[in-house]
């Protein structure tokens, strides 16, 4: 998948691009918010090992496994930061994440990846609409996602079986392609009169 846009291209990793990855790996927001980007402990060397993985997920055509882009500035061929896309397991829904190295934050580059993956993908594959989630403590993702036409769907808790408590509350977000013929997206697009009545054109 290559995508372009007027100051973008969204492609897949090359080998050449392991430098930046690790940079994005290691990059102290993305620590912060995403500490287990890739893996917790993954190293410089480990790059060109991810960089393959992603390589064969795409040529396999997997829509489905967790995979990484690359955010390559047109003008001068620097990967800035990578986007993240997957099927998740729990929700069924396709996923779609944002990385960026801190130098090239704050640019509008992230939505305008996002904006442009998000149209591209829906229309090729027939989907609906993206999913997108992050912590309630990231004002610039959610920045990120309202300026790149995600709509904020809930505010959501989870909850942690193995300890048997809440956890982290997160925004869950949905971005529907502009050829959507869906006619309710979110809560209260259509009125809702209660399980034991029916609906009424009133």
């Amino acid at each position: 998948m290559i995508i372009e846009t007027k100051r973008l291209i969204i492609r897949p990793f090359r080998e050449e691009d392991a430098d930046a990855l690790y940079r994005i790996k290691t990059d102290p927001q993305v620590i912060k918010f995403c500490p287990d980007f890739l893996d917790v402990d993954a190293k410089r060397t480990d790059m060109l090992s991810y960089i393959h993985g992603f390589q064969r997920i795409e040529d396999a055509g997997d829509t489905d496994t967790w995979r990484c882009y690359a955010i390559e500035n047109k003008e001068t061929g620097e990967v800035m930061g990578a986007l993240t896309f997957c099927k998740q397991n729990m929700l069924h829904e396709f996923d779609l994440g944002w990385m960026m190295i801190s130098e090239y934050a704050g640019k509008g580059y992230a939505s305008e990846a996002a904006e442009a993956f998000a149209e591209d993908f829906c229309r090729s594959h027939k989907f609906d609409y993206l999913t997108a989630v992050m912590d309630v403590d990231n004002p610039a993702s959610r920045k990120t996602a309202e300026k790149s036409g995600f709509r904020l769907f809930e505010k959501r808790t989870v909850y942690d079986y193995s300890l048997s408590r809440y956890a982290d509350d997160y925004f869950y977000f949905r971005r529907y392609w502009s050829g959507c013929t869906l006619k309710d997206r979110y809560y209260g697009d259509s009125p809702y009169y209660g399980r034991s009545t029916s609906d009424r054109n009133e």
